[in-house]
């Protein structure tokens, strides 16, 4: 019985946090309120306050849940890819196969934005919950570095990944997939060269 309701709490937090994010993709930041985010999810007020505290937490909670998924995707990735490649192969693969405008990066880079307008202090929180749980996963591809090197590493390569995918979304419609993977691939040789 406790398995059954944990599981539909957490399903209501997460429809939560996605209705939050829909709102901002398809509405814009300001049409994020929280009667606007419980009548996209068919909960009152007060169910949305038993789970977040305020707009941008149910925002971020979407945010941290497609980072868990990426961080899965990663360590999918087979042993024998350092860090960089593993990422490098991640992003090319998602830019190829995301149908989801909703899971896709763009979105994420978007929603990321909107939290720190709205909230820069809990941005800067955020980004330490986001990096977190990568961590782990980062040191295991790359052990020769200390955890504050892996922490800098992991800083610069989400930048420039942000940075590669931000030029590749400036194209006209229909972008080329191929012409993503060639700005992430040279993303990828300017931190090697460096």
């Amino acid at each position: 019985m406790a398995g059954r309701r944990e599981s539909k709490k957490a399903a209501t937090r997460s429809a939560l946090a996605r209705a939050a994010a829909e709102i901002v993709l398809f509405d814009g930041a300001d049409g994020l309120t929280v009667p606007a985010i419980t009548a996209k999810a068919g909960v009152s007020v007060r169910t949305f306050h038993n789970y977040f505290s305020s707009r941008e937490q149910s925002l971020q909670e979407f945010i941290t849940e497609r980072v868990t998924a990426l961080i899965h995707d990663l360590e999918e990735i087979p042993e024998e890819f350092d860090l960089l490649s593993a990422v490098e192969q991640l992003v090319v693969t998602h830019l190829r196969t995301s149908d989801d405008e909703l899971e896709s990066f763009p979105t994420l880079i978007q929603l990321s934005e909107v939290v720190e307008s709205l909230s820069p202090h809990s941005s800067e929180q955020a980004v330490e919950s986001a990096i977190e749980p990568i961590i782990p996963v980062a040191r295991a591809r790359v052990p020769e570095l200390s955890e504050f090197q892996t922490i800098v590493f992991v800083r610069i390569i989400a930048q420039a990944m942000k940075t590669a995918l931000e030029w590749y979304y400036r194209l006209p419609e229909p972008r080329d997939p191929a012409e993503g993977e060639r700005l992430v691939r040279e993303a990828v040789q300017v931190i090697r060269a460096g």
